[in-house]
């Protein structure tokens, strides 16, 4: 299972102070985060089209990115029923950084990590679509780096070699983007 956001937010120049406060999570809607940017002069987009997870056949994407004028990086996580593959892409290269037994994975910023983490704990580590969908819906409520929107996927299938699946789709991703997959595979 996959959950992810539907917000995307281009800063148009440098402002790691407003970075800062917003990925802690101390900007709580768009009325607070449009203020202080201006307040510190900051530009920047905030849209909630961009779709963070994905199917790719049988295999589940999610992926959190930071894009800028000078950056883009993004982690990708692909998974099946029993396992999953990290990968991190920059400057056209990608390279695979974690695999192993699907768990429960968290990528997003701080405040999202962490108030994902607590709600597991309260769920004595249960994780089901229900808790999946809480955990977006109370972080868009508590915060303007996430959307009100979101998508949880669930597969149930089951694959005779899923490492081949796994790989397969990074591969397939790395065409269509033009990436090269370096290191171990």
């Amino acid at each position: 299972m996959v959950g992810g956001d539907r917000r995307a937010i281009a800063f148009l120049g440098s402002c790691p102070s407003l970075e800062e406060e917003l990925y802690s999570g101390q900007i709580r809607n768009d009325q607070e985060l449009l203020a202080r940017a201006r307040e510190l002069g900051a530009s920047l987009q905030v849209s909630d089209g961009r779709e963070k997870v994905w199917r790719s056949g049988d295999v589940l994407v999610g992926e959190v990115a930071e894009i800028s004028l000078h950056l883009e990086r993004r982690r990708r996580v692909y998974l099946v029923p029993g396992l999953h593959l990290i990968v991190d892409i920059s400057g056209g290269e990608a390279m695979i950084t974690g695999r192993g037994r699907a768990g429960c994975i968290i990528l997003g910023n701080r405040f999202t990590q962490r108030l994902a983490g607590e709600e597991i704990g309260r769920a004595n580590g249960r994780v089901n679509e229900q808790l999946i969908k809480s955990i977006l819906e109370k972080a868009g409520e508590m915060t303007a780096s996430v959307s009100q929107e979101h998508t949880v996927l669930k597969c149930n299938a089951t694959m005779p070699d899923p490492e081949k699946a796994l790989l397969s789709a990074l591969k397939e991703d790395c065409k269509k983007s033009g990436w090269r997959l370096c290191g171990p595979q």
